[in-house]
């Protein structure tokens, strides 16, 4: 136990230096996806294959979203973060919750103004009427990190699975279907930021 507890004490002062405070940052922002209106359109399509009246809203057009990013002085740096969050609602509902990892790099990070790039991967938390599961993506993102203020722009390929109805062109012989849809595409993102 001793031997653990002084490896442990090691480690910690070791790297104790090398993590500063002041490279954390904490990030809140609102977020628009463009593909956020197939699903609503899969929805439509599903109930009108039932017979039934569609009416299916996007309750939230902008979804909020938050991250935290360390950045070392060499310019590397690593996100994590969570949303934006989109919720769907009339006669369904659906939502979504990204939680994404990416490693990147800020091309002045002790200017004014950082041009950055980061990549990595993302997972769509999904639920409602006809979501039968989500596959993980690449996320590639490019943005400006200004003094309290970030703005992005980021290319999503995860998917999520949904159920749908397939009809003829006469619209009878419907048949049950799997459809696989990127929801979320392209992002444009703003955030304040907090050190």
């Amino acid at each position: 136990m001793k031997i653990w507890l002084a490896v442990v004490t090691l480690v910690w002062c070791g790297g104790a230096h090398a993590f500063e405070w002041r490279a954390l940052e904490w990030r809140v922002g609102v977020a628009y996806a463009t593909g956020l209106s197939d699903v609503t359109d899969l929805h439509e399509e599903n109930l009108r294959a039932s017979g039934l009246e569609a009416d299916v809203d996007l309750k939230v057009p902008l979804g909020i979203a938050g991250g935290v990013t360390y950045d070392w002085t060499s310019g590397m740096r690593v996100d994590v973060t969570l949303g934006p969050t989109f919720f769907i609602g009339g006669d369904v509902s659906h939502s979504e919750l990204p939680l994404a990892a990416t490693i990147g790099y800020n091309f002045a990070r002790d200017a004014d103004i950082s041009p950055f790039i980061r990549a990595g991967v993302v997972h769509h938390f999904a639920s409602g009427d006809y979501e039968t599961g989500s596959n993980p993506g690449l996320l590639v993102a490019a943005g400006l990190d200004f003094q309290r203020l970030t703005i992005e722009v980021a290319m999503d390929n995860s998917e999520i699975e949904f159920e749908s109805v397939q009809c003829d062109a006469a619209g009878a012989n419907c048949t049950p279907a799997v459809r696989t849809l990127n929801t979320y595409d392209v992002l444009a993102s703003v955030y304040w930021r907090f050190r």
